[in-house]
């Protein structure tokens, strides 16, 4: 009987002073290691949307103006006599694409994408319904009016649609992490026309006057800037490749 006292005493007895809930418990100190792991990305790796959409917003102001009085005679794109439906499909092909351009920097915001998920699905919806298609069907029209028809133009709109197509079909399959490969690429495609602006600013910067170095530069433009963004967002597909599909943009 001693013995069992003795192993009685010997348990240790409960904590009275211990809390009764779980939220009295004290705050355990986070590992400085976790909040190295969670610390701010920086600032190029969040931000880089914010550029994108200056120089966005400056080739719209750059290219709206001539048409917001609705005179052919101030189109930008010569308008081929004879032809009554060349400039209206031409300010509509500049209205759907500027729906295209505006759309897709709200698809790329990766912050919408993680916090406001149902205005991303909306301004997917209307980049791909209101924007890209109907701007890339209105190219195709277009182009065999203007002045020297470019077959660099007219692929890029062809890859354009498929591209839109394909990111819009994942997007339906739930297959995210190719629906977000795809979609870049139909950005890459999207964005093709702003390198067209960014080589005339270039050319008139350096005050280049030969005329066939601006033959040179106009015909290429059409391939070289849907080139050079492919292969951007090829290197950034490469780059994210490991990453979990919460994490990509």
């Amino acid at each position: 009987m001693a013995q069992n006292l003795q192993v009685a005493e010997a348990r240790p007895r409960p904590v009275e002073d211990a809390p009764e809930h779980p939220d009295a418990l004290p705050p355990q100190r986070v590992p400085d290691a976790a909040v190295s792991v969670t610390a701010a990305r920086p600032w190029w790796r969040q931000a880089w949307v914010i550029p994108l959409a200056v120089v966005v917003f400056a080739f719209l102001m750059m290219v709206w103006p001539p048409y917001l009085g609705l005179d052919p005679k101030t189109s930008l794109i010569p308008i081929r006599a004879g032809s009554p439906a060349h400039y209206p499909m031409l300010v509509a092909h500049i209205a759907t694409g500027t729906i295209a351009l505006l759309t897709v920097i709200l698809q790329l915001w990766p912050w919408i994408r993680r916090n406001r998920p149902e205005l991303h699905r909306w301004a997917g919806r209307t980049y791909v319904y209101a924007g890209a298609v109907p701007s890339a069907l209105l190219a195709f029209l277009i182009t065999p009016l203007s002045m020297g028809p470019s077959v660099g133009t007219t692929l890029g709109g062809v890859l354009w649609l498929f591209t839109t197509g394909m990111g819009t079909w994942r997007a339906v399959q739930g297959n995210i992490r190719s629906h977000r490969q795809w979609m870049l690429y139909s950005f890459a495609f999207a964005i093709n026309i702003v390198w067209g602006r960014v080589f005339v600013v270039l050319l008139m910067s350096f005050e280049v006057q030969n005329q066939a170095v601006w033959a040179q530069i106009t015909g290429t433009a059409p391939w070289l800037g849907w080139v050079i963004n492919l292969f951007l967002v090829q290197w950034w597909l490469n780059r994210t490749a490991d990453r979990p599909v919460k994490d990509l943009i």
